[in-house]
């Protein structure tokens, strides 16, 4: 399922393209950096981000998603992962029916 994905209006996609590319590469290297680094690293770089929360659950959360594999490698939407999201809001009223994943969807790399 679709994890790591933003939204955003056509406009602002085919007025800023550029800026688009430049959020995906970001995306893309902090998830590249979540698979390559351990849970207490990640955790001591984004604990000022949770300022309520200690270094020890940080780590325990960050593991917990590391061991359910919760973070794509890359920030590629593929039409199956969709379709899972799509599946879960449809079973849970969210979504009368599905949405041609063209209609949604546009990778960048």
């Amino acid at each position: 399922m679709p994890y790591t994905t933003f939204y955003t209006r056509k406009s602002y996609i085919q007025e800023h393209e550029d800026v688009i590319q430049i959020f995906v590469k970001a995306i893309n290297q902090g998830l590249k950096f979540t698979k390559e680094n351990d849970s207490k690293t990640i955790a001591q770089i984004i604990l000022p981000q949770f300022p309520d929360t200690s270094l020890n659950d940080l780590v325990k959360i960050i593991d917990r998603y590391k061991e359910n594999d919760t973070w794509l490698d890359n920030s590629i939407v593929e039409e199956k992962l969709l379709q899972n999201l799509e599946d879960l809001m449809i079973d849970n009223n969210l979504l009368d029916k599905y949405v041609p994943y063209t209609d949604l969807v546009k990778n960048y790399e």
